[in-house]
């Protein structure tokens, strides 16, 4: 699956710049987003043993100069944000299914300065049950399923006065 969404972005040529990957886990998303020409990488886990795990990987692999990892429980508080200098072009998020509540709440707070114009995001939740929808000030690019997953990808669409 994370090469199938990785080739969905690619064909859509939204694998450039920098990538935010919430509910990092091993970081293998963020990981293959890097491989396939993304620039750098920021990785918010709230595990600090899971976060050692991909900072180690990330070593292993020569590319520890293009991952950060934000240790943070996303529905603790916003102190994440502060570790994205600057915006981020591609936004990762695949919460246990259970806190998929969330992700609309976070992707809003993203779009207060956070994200570049015109980012995509992902994100993942079960097939079954109901759809989550994109929050305003994003649009649907594309769903996909596989399996117990499905797959929402957005881009930010920028209300124009906003910068005015």
């Amino acid at each position: 699956m994370r090469e199938a969404i990785a080739s969905a972005l690619d064909a859509r040529g939204r694998l450039e710049g920098r990538v935010l990957d919430l509910y990092a886990g091993t970081g293998a998303m963020a990981f293959e987003m890097l491989s396939r020409g993304a620039t750098e990488a920021v990785l918010v886990e709230k595990s600090r043993a899971v976060a050692r795990a991909i900072d180690k990987s990330a070593r292993e692999l020569g590319i520890e100069d293009r991952v950060r990892v934000v240790i943070a429980d996303l529905a603790g508080g916003e102190a994440w944000l502060e570790a994205l200098r600057d915006p981020v072009d591609l936004v990762l998020a695949d919460p246990p299914y259970a806190q998929i509540a969330q992700v609309p709440r976070l992707l809003e707070r993203l779009a207060d300065g956070h994200l570049a114009p015109d980012a995509t995001i992902v994100v993942e939740h079960a097939s079954k049950g109901e759809a989550i929808e994109p929050p305003i000030g994003f649009a649907e690019i594309s769903r996909y399923r596989y399996g117990d997953t499905a797959v929402l990808l957005a881009r930010y669409a920028r209300c124009p006065d906003e910068d005015s």
